[in-house]
């Protein structure tokens, strides 16, 4: 069975303190989301990249626990986690909601719905209100709310919320111990998000299996999955480089 094993401080900072790479993707993502919207006509999939977001935050959020969460207590592990995530969503969210709102008063003759989405945007329930109004996020009058497009935040801070619980019973900061169960958790959690987002209605339409977190999770796991293996594999990679050799020679 593989062991993932734990990598020393050092090198994790060099490893996940910055990757371009991601940074690439992320800008790919936004740029055919922004298409989309300008003309579903010009780039019918470019709503793909939401999904996309969601597996580089599985990747991102998992490398940044790993960079910070050893030796911690569950209290400020949590602290930390959920300080850093305030810091760095809060200010350009606010900035967003009292403009928007701002402009949605003055503009829209009918702002209340956009007005409440925004609200509970700040605390992360959106995609929940949206759900619950039966708006259809691909209709015409989605459009009009200038929030809309909260619901994913929505989805990742909801994710957030459990995720460094999962790690932490899972052993993933225990250096002493090996990352496979986490991997095989995140795994099994991950097939069973398929399996829900298949069962929910809404799939096309924008109801519970597109808004809510539980038919998302697979993809946010998919990036956990992939900064897992990435942790084994460069930490192994002249031991796999050996046995490769090893066996091309035969």
């Amino acid at each position: 069975m593989m062991n993932i094993s734990p990598i020393s401080a050092s090198e994790t900072e060099k490893k996940f303190s910055y990757r371009p790479d991601i940074d690439g993707i992320r800008a790919i993502a936004i740029l055919i989301v922004i298409i989309n919207h300008l003309n579903a006509k010009w780039l019918p999939g470019g709503y793909l990249g939401v999904d996309i977001f969601f597996v580089i935050s599985g990747f991102v959020i998992t490398g940044s626990l790993f960079n910070y969460g050893y030796g911690k207590s569950l209290p400020t592990l949590l602290y930390d986690f959920y300080a850093k995530r305030l810091r760095r969503i809060t200010p350009a969210l606010l900035a967003n909601i009292v403009i928007c709102s701002t402009a949605a008063w003055i503009i829209d003759p009918q702002p209340q719905i956009s007005l409440q989405t925004g609200f509970l945007a700040l605390f992360g329930f959106s995609n929940f209100f949206l759900w619950r109004i039966s708006q259809d996020y691909f209709s015409s009058s989605t459009k009009l709310n200038a929030f809309t497009h909260t619901w994913s935040l929505g989805v990742e801070e909801q994710i957030y919320l459990l995720y460094p619980y999962l790690l932490k019973i899972t052993g993933f900061f225990n250096e002493q111990t090996s990352k496979i169960f986490s991997l095989i958790t995140i795994c099994a959690l991950s097939i069973i998000s398929a399996f829900v987002l298949m069962i929910l209605p809404g799939h096309t339409t924008g109801g519970a299996a597109y808004l809510l977190p539980f038919g998302r999770f697979w993809e946010f796991g998919i990036g956990c999955i992939a900064c897992l293996l990435s942790l084994y594999f460069r930490n192994h990679k002249k031991k796999i480089f050996k046995i490769v050799i090893c066996y091309l020679s035969f």
